[in-house]
């Protein structure tokens, strides 16, 4: 079975609280105890609609688990239409695109994607 690190391509924080559904994992992490940051992905031979119904039902699962939590952020690099594409599908709203430094010092620019609590 393919591990949590190669779906996501790292291994998570310590942090980090996963959720998994088949090969789609979603990692939170707390930004502030009311908003936290997401970050969804899954193996190859899971995209498509499977993907996104399992991130549905991955998010539902850690709204449930976290009623504290009202909003969570997504961010990517802009170029990448399809997380670009998954966010929206999965609710996000848009909110920019500028450029930012990311963990590793490079400036990207990014897209910043939110939603409130359903």
């Amino acid at each position: 079975m393919i591990t949590d690190a190669e779906i996501l391509g790292h291994e998570p924080p310590e942090n980090a609280v996963i959720y998994r559904d088949g090969d789609a994992v979603g990692m939170l992490l707390p930004i502030t105890p009311s908003v936290w940051e997401v970050h969804c992905g899954a193996a190859p031979a899971m995209r498509g609609k499977a993907s996104l119904a399992a991130f549905r039902r991955l998010l539902a699962e850690f709204w449930v688990d976290h009623p504290e939590v009202q909003e969570l952020i997504g961010v990517m690099k802009s170029e990448h239409l399809c997380a670009r594409y998954n966010a929206a599908r999965l609710g996000f709203e848009r909110v920019n695109t500028i450029p930012l430094t990311w963990p590793d010092g490079a400036v990207r620019n990014t897209a910043d994607y939110r939603m409130k609590r359903p």
